[in-house]
């Protein structure tokens, strides 16, 4: 979380799992956006919206309805603030934090599941003392299987995100990808992978009866952004063979008639305001919005041809069903 969140702020200062249409291997994410009507983000923690919160606002404007939703509330958050523990304390205060950004993205509604970041239990997290050392999966030994299995001692995982797509019933769902998830975190990866079964099983009749009423989704697009550290250590976290489809640059810099800035000023919002309280910065929201008027403004000078890689553009994959 802590990578994405640094990521985030440092920038600033397509799996079709349900359809065999093969019409959308020649579409742009953009155009498979522009043709849905709502669209759902699906990640792991509070924070994790900040690796594609631009074209977040962008769907949202193109397709009118965004929903959002986090599997956990980051209770075991590497960060703490403001006196904070890690546990219920935690949880708390980063779903208010994911609360406040879906107001700045304009989300229509937002889910916080009920499973647990971390390692431990709620309990188990609860009960340490206020300055044990933070300890998070270990790097090596975890796989997002292993994330699973826990998440299964805590309810039924698949299931929640099942239930979610029926009740959402989105066109298009947006994630970290199944591979690196952005950040190598097991966590990411294991919703990319609950995703990629869920998405079959909630259009189909006879799985999960009474669990809502069937609803197929049309695409996944999943981001293909991954921290540099991941391509320095040769993708040391990530899981299964690579995608073989080209990721697409997608443009922030571009005007949002809804959002009254750019893109690219939205994703800055976005990730000053986790970084106001992750870091105690105590900006005002009229600071924060200051800040990154500026930013937009820096990166409008930069000439668009000679960068394909954030904050000008994000970067995102859309694959086919059984394809890489």
């Amino acid at each position: 979380m802590k990578t994405l969140l640094t990521f985030a702020v440092l920038v600033i200062t397509g799996i079709c799992a349900a359809s065999d249409d093969t019409s959308l291997r020649s579409k742009t994410v953009l155009e498979v956006l522009r043709e849905s009507k709502r669209i759902l983000w699906i990640a792991a923690h509070p924070d994790d919206e900040n690796s594609s919160s631009a074209l977040l606002a962008r769907g949202k404007e193109l397709s009118g309805t965004l929903f959002m939703a986090s599997l956990t509330r980051g209770e075991n958050s590497d960060i703490v603030w403001s006196g904070l523990r890690r546990g219920s304390a935690m949880g708390t205060a980063r779903s208010e934090l994911f609360a406040k950004s879906m107001a700045i993205l304009k989300a229509d509604a937002y889910d916080v599941g009920p499973f647990v970041n971390g390692p431990y239990s709620l309990a188990e997290l609860d009960a340490r003392p206020a300055n044990a050392p933070h300890q998070d999966w270990l790097p090596k030994a975890t796989s997002s299987a292993d994330v699973i299995a826990k998440w299964k001692r805590e309810g039924d995982p698949l299931g929640y995100v099942i239930k979610l797509v029926r009740e959402r019933r989105p066109d298009v769902v947006v994630s970290l990808d199944d591979y690196c998830g952005g950040s190598g975190h097991p966590e990411h990866i294991a919703v990319a992978r609950l995703l990629l079964q869920a998405i079959p099983l909630a259009a189909d009749p006879s799985a999960y009866p009474g669990v809502g009423e069937p609803w197929k989704v049309h695409a996944v697009i999943f981001s293909a952004h991954i921290i540099p550290q991941l391509v320095a250590c040769q993708f040391c976290k990530c899981e299964g063979k690579p995608p073989t489809v080209p990721a697409e640059t997608v443009l922030t810099v571009e005007r949002s008639r809804v959002y009254d800035m750019t893109y690219l000023g939205v994703k800055c919002v976005v990730a000053k305001t986790y970084q106001n309280a992750m870091q105690t910065k105590g900006w005002t929201e009229t600071e924060i919005r200051e800040g990154c008027r500026k930013a937009e403004t820096l990166a409008g000078q930069v000439p668009q041809g000679g960068a394909k890689e954030d904050p000008l553009f994000e970067q995102y994959r859309i694959r086919l069903l059984n394809s890489q």
